[in-house]
């Protein structure tokens, strides 16, 4: 078997039925699908059952007792994989049928089989549109990880192959009951180890960006914690790493990176939240870096607590840019 495909399941009968399809409309045909049902109550057990039945394809439906959250989804998921590598989707995303096929082919380098093959993606789940997200290049996992700790790259699992013996000899899991960042958490580890890596630089998934969760509530007490939780778990495994003895200032960058989002919008609490939040890095939004010169420009004014100017940024940037030029 070559590609195990992990999705974790819950809830999500509205959009899986596409989901599905384009699993089965994938051209590369020697993978499993491994299914991790989180005790959902909403009928998607009754169409992963049909789809594991008539799709052709080798598929494993794990059913919880009670729900435990996508980190202790997947992780069971990662224990019944039995693929050479392994990918991941949500179930309300698009997978292009040309993923696997041109992921597998990318991680036969000239040099052997690479550890890491990552692709760029689409922001928008309709088959018409959306806006194409080009991924940061690299061409070692030490680049890549630049990028990642430098906030100029996204690190969620369904934009990466990742060779499943690096994963088992590294001992990488997710953390139960930190679902949020612990895609961060297990895709920096996943670099910190890797030796070759692959990138193609095509959209190869459809990011479902409809979302009506507000920021506050993304990043409530409670959430920021499980960042917190991720995050020190990867700084616990990078200790000591050649990689923070040659870039020090990393996880202070991926700190700032972090808190970003709560800059979008124009409630002031959440901006209070910003400076309080890690405030350590908040000296690091004077250094521009490699970051494009609005984000520097709008870190910087929130390093110094110029509210009336973050508010200006997000009216302009927000609301009449991509709110009303680029709707």
């Amino acid at each position: 078997m070559k590609v195990s495909l992990i999705i974790p399941v819950y809830n999500a009968a509205g959009t899986l039925p596409a989901t599905l399809e384009s699993i089965r409309a994938q051209r590369f045909r020697d993978f499993e699908v491994v299914f991790a049902d989180d005790a959902g109550t909403d009928g998607s057990v009754a169409l992963l059952e049909r789809f594991c039945a008539d799709s052709g394809l080798p598929c494993k439906l794990l059913r919880a007792e009670k729900n435990g959250g996508a980190a202790a989804a997947r992780n069971r998921a990662l224990d019944a994989a039995e693929g050479e590598y392994l990918a991941f989707a949500d179930a309300d995303d698009l997978l292009d049928p040309a993923l696997l096929e041109r992921a597998v082919a990318a991680a036969q380098t000239a040099d052997g089989p690479a550890d890491i093959v990552g692709w760029d993606w689409t922001l928008g789940r309709t088959a018409q549109g959306g806006r194409y997200m080009r991924q940061a290049d690299y061409a070692s996992a030490e680049e890549a990880l630049c990028n990642l700790t430098g906030g100029t790259m996204r690190w969620n699992l369904w934009m990466f192959l990742v060779r499943r013996d690096l994963v088992e000899s590294r001992k990488l899991r997710f953390i139960p009951g930190a679902d949020l960042g612990e895609d961060m958490q297990f895709m920096l580890r996943a670099f910190l180890h890797a030796g070759r890596v692959a990138q193609v630089h095509e959209s190869l998934y459809r990011y479902n960006a409809v979302n009506g969760s507000s920021i506050s509530r993304e990043f409530s007490p409670e959430r920021r914690a499980q960042i917190e939780t991720n995050l020190d778990a990867a700084e616990r495994a990078f200790a000591g790493s050649d990689f923070v003895q040659a870039h020090p200032d990393a996880f202070t960058d991926l700190k700032l990176f972090l808190k970003r989002p709560l800059l979008i919008g124009t409630d002031k609490k959440q901006y209070e939240t910003w400076y309080a939040w890690f405030p350590e890095a908040n000296g690091r939004a004077r250094q521009r870096g490699s970051l494009p010169l609005h984000t520097y420009l709008l870190q910087k004014m929130a390093a110094r607590r110029c509210w009336a100017g973050v508010m200006f940024y997000n009216l302009l940037v927000y609301k009449f840019v991509y709110g009303i030029l680029y709707r």
